[in-house]
């Protein structure tokens, strides 16, 4: 049974949990503190992958849990890459900032209209969590001033998120026909 309408499960307490954790780590990064944010980041990702499990396992997953995860995966992700791209010390490309930023935009745009339609609401695919797992490994690299691999993995993400980005685009329109939002021509 899913729980629809509750607000304090565990899921979105680590959600939350996982949003407070944004500001300690953006303002050791910007102190060039790397280990610390590292250390920090790790730990936000561990409760993105504890809220996902505990939500499926124990049956607790919500409508807001739906929305709250993503958007504060995508807030936190924008914010950690543009303190990277202002930062000197990090050489992070600030056209790959702007990239996932028009991208994540309009799949929020995407996801709020079908909302807003009442249709449903559209959880991420496999292809996008892939890509996520990579844009996230290529900061790891970037914080730590490795390179080749910081700029491999940036491209690796570049692809997959691509990619990803079509898939969900391509879920969205089926599921505006489906619901009969949208005709094509003919």
């Amino acid at each position: 049974m899913e729980i629809k309408g509750r607000i304090w499960t565990i899921p979105n307490i680590l959600s939350i949990l996982r949003f407070l954790l944004l500001m300690p780590i953006l303002l050791l990064l910007s102190m060039e503190m790397r280990i610390h944010a590292l250390v920090l980041m790790l730990i936000s990702a561990a409760t993105d992958l504890l809220d996902g499990y505990i939500a499926r396992k124990w049956h607790q997953s919500s409508d807001l849990g739906r929305i709250l995860d993503p958007l504060i995966d995508k807030i936190s992700v924008l914010a950690v890459v543009f303190l990277l791209v202002v930062h000197p010390a990090y050489g992070f490309p600030l056209w790959f900032l702007v990239f996932l930023a028009v991208r994540e935009f309009a799949i929020l745009a995407c996801g709020l209209y079908i909302v807003k339609k009442q249709l449903s609401i559209m959880e991420s695919n496999r292809a996008g969590k892939n890509s996520a797992f990579v844009v996230a490994i290529t900061v790891v690299w970037f914080v730590l001033g490795i390179q080749p691999w910081g700029w491999v993995f940036l491209w690796i993400g570049f692809a997959l998120t691509i990619g990803s980005s079509y898939l969900y685009f391509r879920a969205f329109l089926r599921n505006l026909r489906v619901h009969g939002a949208v005709t094509t021509g003919g």
